[in-house]
């Protein structure tokens, strides 16, 4: 059984509820495009953007950790599991401006695709 779709959907909610987000933010403050020069429109937007540029890319790796590599279920659930945290708390920081731990979850998630790389590769 393939894990790394399941991931794939739990980052695809994520995502879009990041966009519903913005739409919220965008019908509250009457702004069609771009921010607005709202600052709380410019983190979702950000917020937004930034999980998609990583979920893409885990998507693919985990994908091929669980099929190329052969990983376990147990790596492919443990690494889905913290990477979804990790965006989690990403954007949790992002709009409570918790500048530390904005930083601690970036680095988390850029452990996560090191660690996805390296199963990858060394296999």
């Amino acid at each position: 059984m393939l894990y790394s779709p399941y991931i794939a959907a739990v980052l695809s909610l994520l995502l879009i509820a990041l966009s519903l987000n913005i739409s919220r933010l965008r019908l509250v403050h009457k702004v069609s495009f771009g921010d607005g020069g709202i600052k709380e429109l410019t983190w979702a937007i950000r917020a937004h953007g930034n999980s998609l540029e990583q979920a893409v890319v885990f998507t693919l790796l985990i994908y091929f950790v669980e099929t190329a590599a052969e990983a376990g279920a147990t790596a492919v659930l443990a690494l889905g599991a913290a990477f979804v945290l990790a965006r989690i708390l990403y954007c949790l920081a992002l709009f409570t401006r918790r500048l530390l731990v904005r930083q601690l979850a970036h680095a988390l998630t850029q452990l996560l695709q090191i660690a996805a790389a390296l199963i990858i590769l060394a296999n």
